[in-house]
């Protein structure tokens, strides 16, 4: 059973046809969207967040997740919502921005346009600074407030066989930056794309390659400085829920 936590939300805006659907990334929980719901919301749309398979419980659920049973999610609750909404946007973080591209192609007559944030084509995980980066939330006190966003954005139980059970869902995290890669030139929709120059896992080179296989898509990208993967400075914070509600306005 998923934990309460990080159950998925709807924000409704019953004035409004149009609707924002944010998919988090590699052991993400919806938490991490709830400021950019509460705002595209706020600004009249409806916004919804969900919650992959897999993620939600425990270290052996998450072992169990694929490529394939992520995007068939994503997928269905794109087709579910476009019953009710005439135009949808697509927020994805990390992972989640991969999502959003295969299913903007394979659903481009309701897609609108693609919120993209630190979406990764080139990682750098492996790196000094990256490894600097997590050595600092391994060791810090869990009040720190770097460490304590990281917590409350995994939606795993943190459990001393966590790194075995990724294995599986680490290569099935390859598996979709390849094919979200492949359906770059196929993307047909406004993207907007958020990175940082200081994040520790999706390289900054990756805007580059999204923005050179977008051949038919209109690209706008906002590059922060002083961000990491999955933190968000406050002022920082403000600019991204800027661009997407730029987005969202067209």
């Amino acid at each position: 059973m998923p934990n309460d936590m990080h159950k998925p939300r709807f924000y409704a805006s019953a004035a409004s046809r149009d609707i924002v659907i944010f998919i988090h990334g590699f052991m993400g929980s919806p938490r991490q969207f709830d400021s950019l719901a509460e705002a595209v919301n706020k600004h009249g749309c409806s916004a919804a967040t969900l919650l992959l398979p897999g993620h939600g419980g425990s270290a052996k659920n998450f072992a169990s997740g694929t490529f394939e049973s992520w995007q068939s999610h994503v997928d269905s609750e794109v087709e579910r919502y476009s019953r009710d909404y005439q135009n949808i946007w697509l927020g994805g973080h990390s992972m989640g921005g991969l999502l959003a591209i295969n299913a903007a192609v394979k659903f481009n007559r309701f897609v609108r346009g693609i919120f993209a944030i630190a979406c990764p084509f080139k990682l750098t995980m492996f790196s000094m600074y990256a490894t600097k980066i997590r050595l600092r939330q391994f060791f810090c006190k869990k009040d720190d407030p770097i460490k304590a966003v990281y917590l409350s954005n995994s939606s795993i139980a943190l459990t001393p066989n966590l790194l075995l059970h990724s294995r599986k869902p680490g290569a099935e995290m390859k598996k979709l930056m390849f094919a979200a890669r492949n359906n770059l030139p196929e993307v047909c929709v406004p993207v907007t794309a958020v990175y940082s120059t200081s994040d520790e896992l999706t390289s900054i080179e990756s805007k580059d390659i999204l923005k050179k296989e977008l051949v038919k898509a209109p690209c706008e990208t906002t590059i922060l400085t002083q961000s990491l993967h999955a933190y968000y400075t406050e002022k920082e914070r403000e600019i991204i829920e800027k661009a997407l509600i730029n987005l969202v306005s067209g």
